[in-house]
């Protein structure tokens, strides 16, 4: 795999917490979600119609907005996948910049986060419960490297958020109890609203939508449970 670079935006108010942030896409992903809407960076023959952005481009951008944002924020498609460009680039941004980094993951890939936490190339990570993990199956994935990635991020010295997009079809009160043993030490469970007006990985798919009131239901329900607060985004 060639390297895989596939996005920047320069500047977002919502993708790390309390910073101003730039924001660098990372093509692949080894989960298959129905409600995916980022599918030019999942999809292989979507993918390669997009072009590669060097990491030295990266950074130069990066050099020339420092002035302007306090953060980068490394997304995808999973980042971790290609754990040596991930590295690379990390390593670069700490060394040419004092711009704070956030990660956003699907926890697939433990053991690369692990490292990357020993090297102090983080600041701060996403973390995305898709549904609950009895069902990650259908998802064309597994929970059980979710909760070794859990494991090292508790023992990590960086905070870390839990993210979970509320696809109805997926996230019910019944996923998220089973979640329940999942949430201690993060710093912040968001809760997203699913927006299904984006182009999307299953478009047949009936995934339902929660309104503004149901959406404050599943949060007052999590809050009853869990000790992290919880956040509703997009509503």
């Amino acid at each position: 795999m060639g390297p895989m670079i596939k996005g920047f935006r320069g500047m977002s108010l919502v993708d790390f917490p309390g910073r101003l942030a730039a924001v660098v896409f990372f093509g692949g992903c080894n989960f298959r979600c129905p409600f995916c809407y980022n599918v030019d960076l999942v999809l292989p023959q979507r993918l390669s119609q997009l072009e590669d952005i060097p990491s030295e481009r990266i950074i130069e951008e990066l050099k020339a907005r420092e002035n302007f944002i306090s953060g980068v924020v490394i997304t995808g498609g999973e980042p971790t996948l290609q754990k040596n460009l991930l590295r690379v680039l990390l390593e670069e941004i700490r060394s040419e910049t004092s711009l704070a980094i956030k990660l956003d993951t699907n926890g697939s890939q433990p053991g690369v986060i692990e490292s990357l936490l020993e090297e102090n190339l983080l600041d701060y990570v996403a973390l995305d419960f898709k549904t609950s993990p009895s069902r990650y199956p259908e998802l064309k994935g597994h929970f059980q490297p979710l909760e070794e990635t859990l494991s090292v991020l508790r023992t990590s010295q960086i905070p870390f958020e839990i993210r979970i997009t509320a696809v109805p079809y997926f996230i019910s009160q019944r996923e998220l109890e089973e979640l329940i043993p999942y949430f201690d030490g993060a710093c912040l469970v968001a809760l997203q609203r699913f927006m299904n007006e984006y182009d999307r990985l299953a478009p047949e798919m009936e995934l339902g939508l929660y309104g503004p009131e149901e959406l404050k239901e599943l949060a007052s329900f999590l809050k009853e449970k869990i000790s992290p607060p919880v956040e509703l985004r997009n509503v």
